[in-house]
């Protein structure tokens, strides 16, 4: 992959690039496409690392890109607003000369993306998230675990609704259905409209109004729709009554918080 003036590099970039929700794709830096097993590289990512640091220390890896896109996958308003936050990207360093596999360079997590000038500058954060979990187990009240996720095992395939966006207010929006209490601290999926792929938390709900976290930043339109699924606040009292799943309950609200260090002896 050495240069001399009478020659061009074969080398390229490749970029594996997947949201949470599954959704991704596979660029190159090169000019045409590029098979690597399965996937299919479109050469339409014009993104190259501007400063890459690989050190064997757990927090001395760092990786920023700059450049430009032009990919329908990922576009420059999607990055900006947040859309992609939290992808895993892979970066690899391959020969389109040579019939061998890429070597993986590092990878990790889309962490800030800016934007001047119509270029774009990502940041990427190297260390694994599960590496930048707490290493012991915390305690708490309220229950730790997010509804219907492995720990709280509430099957959510009858907590969801799908709703469709009758009038827009300040602070959310008003949908089609009425009876929406259950909603209160759940999320909102939007499903169609510019919003279309943007989560938001539900912070309150007032008839078949929804409160919306970041409503001045997601603008919805009458005739949107979106899918919404049920809150908890957290308490042991929910969990029981309303869910039937104290069994499952990641909270201590009966342990002694820190003021039984400023206690003392008759108090």
């Amino acid at each position: 992959m050495s240069q001399t003036p009478e020659e061009v590099t074969t080398g390229a970039c490749h970029w594996i690039v997947q949201r949470p929700d599954g959704a991704g794709f596979a660029a190159t830096s090169h000019d045409r496409r590029q098979q690597l097993g399965s996937m299919t590289l479109e050469p339409d990512m014009d993104l190259r690392p501007s400063e890459l640091i690989l050190s064997e220390r757990m927090f001395g890896s760092s990786l920023e890109l700059e450049g430009g896109v032009s990919s329908a996958m990922l576009s420059m308003p999607d990055l900006l607003a947040g859309r992609w936050s939290g992808a895993g990207i892979r970066l690899l360093a391959g020969d389109w000369m040579q019939d061998r596999e890429p070597a993986l360079l590092c990878e990790g997590e889309l962490a800030q993306v800016r934007a001047d000038k119509g270029r774009l500058s990502m940041s990427v954060d190297i260390l694994p998230a599960i590496l930048r979990q707490p290493p012991c187990m915390q305690t708490s009240p309220e229950c730790r675990a997010i509804l219907g996720d492995q720990q709280c095992r509430i099957d959510m395939r009858t907590r969801r609704k799908r709703v469709l966006v009758t009038a827009i207010e300040d602070d959310g929006v008003m949908v089609d259905e009425p009876d929406n209490e259950h909603f209160a601290m759940g999320r909102l999926r939007w499903i169609s409209g510019t919003n279309c792929g943007v989560e938001q938390r539900i912070i309150a709900v007032d008839g078949s109004k929804l409160v919306l976290q970041n409503a001045s930043r997601w603008k919805a339109s009458v005739g949107d729709r979106a899918i919404v699924s049920e809150g908890c606040d957290g308490r042991r009292a929910t969990c029981s009554e309303r869910f039937g799943n104290i069994l499952n309950f990641r909270g201590e609200p009966d342990l002694p918080g820190s003021e039984i260090l400023l206690r003392f002896p008759g108090a």
